[in-house]
């Protein structure tokens, strides 16, 4: 067998979610920050988005984590979809904590301090919960989010009006109220969901003048003490996972709306029926001044696979391929 590229990766997920967390075969990346690493990974590599996340070695849905050299903290990761890159990723990063323990290779005191992880959205903190010495969860404390838009009303195509809230819990979502759709709320419909979503983000981002541009939509439905998010991605991808970032976002929108105090539990269920614990641990300011939330979020991640992804010489799909 003749082979042009080889790469290691730990498959794990995040309440269902897929992390690919890359350990080696990434070439080196020019930047003195994770940003400037990921935007050069993006610039000049982007052929690997393809290679490691679309079929036939990955999906539609499939995320890794990049981690690179930090200056500013003990570690440096960035975020790929198989369709675009983020600035954070929630479950990703509770992902690759939980792919370093599996591999023994947690900061020695990890358990006592945690660790700091550079993003390109900022600097997050990741702690976690011990079983004799088994890592049960990952604490994750995001970056700052916050409300930038309250109570907007468009015209979705096959919709009709609809009414959200946009936030920023990393990336910039549409927080819906699944009842205004008229769908049941399960996995067997998250096509149609899908649909819907992107109605709403086509009509959103359409506004002129619109202050900020919606990467996702999170529609939520209230169960006791909390909510279950279904986050649409995309026409045909949606987040297994009840969404770390979007969490985060949720918490800034019931916080600001009174509704959710400073320290109050706050459960996120994925369509799945598996839990986020979620809580605001402190306020900040968000980009531009605005009042903002810390938002802290406890998930856990389950290792699938530590795999080697091979690119053979004659590979007549190099780049893998994405079904519409």
């Amino acid at each position: 067998m003749r082979t042009n590229r080889l790469f290691t990766v730990i498959d794990s997920h995040t309440a269902g979610h897929p992390t690919r967390v890359v350990t080696a075969g990434i070439p080196p990346l020019p930047g003195q920050s994770v940003r400037e690493q990921r935007d050069y990974f993006r610039e000049h590599h982007d052929e690997l988005r393809g290679l490691l996340l679309h079929e036939p070695r990955g999906h539609a849905a499939m995320a890794a984590a990049v981690p690179v050299p930090s200056r500013e903290a003990d570690r440096g990761l960035f975020f790929v979809f198989s369709y675009s890159y983020a600035d954070m990723c929630g479950h990703a990063t509770i992902g690759y904590v939980a792919s370093l323990a599996a591999m023994g290779a947690l900061p020695s005191n990890f358990e006592q301090n945690g660790m700091s992880i550079e993003t390109p959205a900022g600097i997050v903190h990741v702690t976690g919960t011990f079983e004799a010495d088994r890592l049960t969860s990952v604490v994750l404390r995001n970056v700052p989010s916050f409300v930038t838009e309250a109570d907007i009303t468009v015209e979705a195509e096959g919709l009709g009006t609809v009414t959200c809230d946009i936030a920023y819990g990393g990336i910039v979502y549409a927080l819906v109220d699944a009842s205004q759709v008229d769908l049941p709320f399960d996995i067997g419909h998250a096509n149609q969901w899908c649909r819907a979503g992107v109605a709403i983000k086509e009509a959103l981002n359409g506004r002129s003048k619109a202050p900020s541009q919606v990467s996702s939509v999170l529609f939520h439905q209230a169960i006791e003490g909390g909510s279950r998010h279904l986050v649409i991605l995309a026409g045909n991808k949606f987040d297994r996972s009840p969404c770390g970032t979007g969490t985060s976002a949720r918490l800034a929108q019931l916080h600001v709306r009174g509704e959710l105090a400073e320290g109050a539990p706050y459960r996120a269920e994925n369509i799945l029926g598996v839990p986020f614990a979620a809580k605001v641990v402190g306020v900040s300011e968000g980009k531009d001044g605005q009042p903002a939330v810390i938002p802290e979020i406890r998930g856990m991640a389950h290792v699938s696979a530590f795999s080697t992804l091979v690119l053979e010489a004659d590979d007549p799909l190099p780049a893998g391929f994405l079904p519409g």
